[in-house]
């Protein structure tokens, strides 16, 4: 019949799909000026909750298999960075909150990482703390340029690819029996 059984895919309401290609075809003419010598970042943050979650798994008929849980819903904020060009090349910033301070200190990672870099592009959204006067301030020195994600846009910002997949692969597939073995467990290297 031609049918298959899938998972429904979810998109903002309030996403301008015109607005979303606009933006695109602006990046795009964009980066093809970049000289080699650019870096493209995407970046925000995530926030995971400490405690297990049941997922999908192949297991014996008439078994079960029982995954241990914590009582704890403690928070790990992360703000991040990831290339577009590199996935392997994450900067990760773990910080109590997400704001304009934690911001900066990423971006500061990201200055200290590409000291050779002659531009360092940043597409976030355009949450506050991305659009602070002080960080605006602040990066108007230094080698950043920020582009801003029409609003309701997750799809197009690569970061959250990463955001789905560390959720997936490693916090649904595993026990942390703390905080710290949680944070330890999902806070990229960087």
């Amino acid at each position: 019949m031609g049918f298959t059984y899938k998972k429904t895919s979810e998109i903002p309401c309030e996403a301008d799909h015109d607005r979303q290609e606009e933006f695109m075809k602006e990046l795009s003419r964009g980066l093809e000026k970049k000289d080699a010598k650019s870096i493209v970042y995407y970046a925000d943050g995530v926030h995971p909750t400490h405690n297990s979650r049941s997922t999908y798994a192949w297991i014996e008929k008439g078994e079960e298999f029982p995954q241990p849980t914590v009582s704890g819903r403690d928070r790990v904020n992360i703000n991040g960075l990831l290339n577009a060009y590199d996935v392997t090349d994450v900067i990760a910033h773990d910080c109590d909150s997400v704001n304009a301070l934690s911001t900066k200190a990423l971006y500061e990672k990201a200055l200290i990482k590409h000291p050779e870099a002659s531009v360092i592009y940043i597409i976030s959204y355009n949450a506050k703390y991305y659009r602070n006067k002080d960080l605006r301030e602040w990066i108007k020195g230094t080698k950043i340029v920020q582009l801003f994600l029409p609003a309701y846009s997750p799809n197009l910002n690569l970061i959250e690819r990463l955001w789905k997949f560390l959720r997936k692969k490693v916090i649904n597939t595993g026990f942390y029996q703390s905080k710290e073995m949680f944070r330890k467990g999902i806070i990229p290297k960087s």
